[in-house]
């Protein structure tokens, strides 16, 4: 059976999950982008983490391989 109140406790675990993450991230010189615009971590987390988004996060990596940039952009069907 259908549980709409748990769905909705684990998608606001997962906004809280990612919102640290991508804090943390930011704090440590990791650039957010969304739709190719500058953002702070609450706004990728408003557009990324929702049921059935429309937004993929794509990673930037430096020289030696660490995360500089994450760009979330929204995905559309031709």
């Amino acid at each position: 059976m259908y549980d709409g109140k748990v769905k909705a406790e684990n998608l606001e675990l997962a906004k809280k999950q990612m919102l640290l993450s991508l804090e943390q991230m930011r704090k440590r010189g990791v650039e957010l982008f969304v739709d190719g615009h500058a953002a702070l971590p609450s706004e990728a987390v408003s557009k990324a983490v929702r049921e059935n988004s429309p937004y993929m996060a794509d990673y930037v990596l430096d020289s030696a391989g660490a995360i500089e940039q994450i760009r979330f952009d929204k995905v559309t069907r031709w």
